[in-house]
């Protein structure tokens, strides 16, 4: 497998990602959504160190956890002994069609060069009826705003490829044979020197990005600085569907 880009940057970063990884996911969405169930048969994409996985793991019969990352792999395999951790990529998961009942998808499509066939190989491997849970960032309908969030976020971490706004997410879901049943928004507040750090990016670069586009909040729902430093208001989606 051809190492990409995404797996050196957090290769590189894997121990303070893991750090400020265990507030990122609140268990009572993504328990409340995915529903497990304990004769599921689970694969988390993208399970890094197996934040999402281990949420979900001592509720059903097996879970698999895939990356890229060599390092994430061994960090989910040290930390949560119940997942299966496999080095793999989203866009060509190593399952037979049909694999799982379960599949969760946190914080990777935005990664992604190809979120359409990504979202087709996560189909692929679930059962008919199996349920499909994807987390992210939700992006800003309007184009405009979404390109701004877009060159803030790359400034902070060149790894990030384009982030998705709902509708979008609703359209390939379609696609790709997955019936939307369920979607909640967590909205968070963030530091702009936390979020640089944990991606180990220049802090006066991210700065100067957000001030650029100041006037389109950076694509985020609110963006305000104070004092010494810019906090902005972001949304993560949770989607939830069922293969059809």
């Amino acid at each position: 497998m051809t190492e990409r880009p995404v797996a050196k940057q957090f290769g590189r970063l894997a121990n303070v990602y893991t750090a400020s990884e265990t507030r990122r996911y609140p268990p009572d969405f993504v328990l409340g959504m995915a529903d497990p169930d304990h004769d599921d048969l689970h694969l988390d994409i993208g399970t890094g160190p197996g934040t999402l996985a281990g949420l979900i793991a001592p509720h059903v019969t097996r879970s698999f956890g895939t990356d890229v990352t060599p390092e994430m792999i061994a960090l989910c395999a040290s930390r949560t002994p119940r997942i299966d951790c496999v080095l793999a990529d989203a866009h060509r998961l190593p399952f037979e069609d049909g694999s799982f009942t379960l599949v969760t998808c946190g914080s990777v499509y935005h990664h992604l060069e190809d979120p359409e066939l990504a979202m087709a190989e996560a189909a692929r491997v679930l059962r008919p009826g199996g349920r499909f849970l994807l987390i992210d960032m939700a992006g800003p309908e309007h184009a405009v705003r979404r390109q701004a969030r877009d060159d803030v976020e790359r400034v902070r971490d060149f790894t990030h490829v384009g982030i998705l706004s709902p509708t979008q997410v609703h359209a390939m879901l379609w696609a790709t044979h997955l019936d939307l049943r369920d979607e909640d928004r967590q909205i968070e507040d963030k530091r702009d020197d936390d979020w640089a750090r944990v991606a180990g990016a220049d802090l006066d670069a991210v700065r100067q990005e957000l001030r650029r586009t100041r006037g389109l909040a950076g694509g985020f729902q609110a963006l305000s600085w104070q004092t010494d430093h810019f906090v902005f208001r972001r949304e993560r989606a949770y989607y939830l569907a069922v293969k059809r």
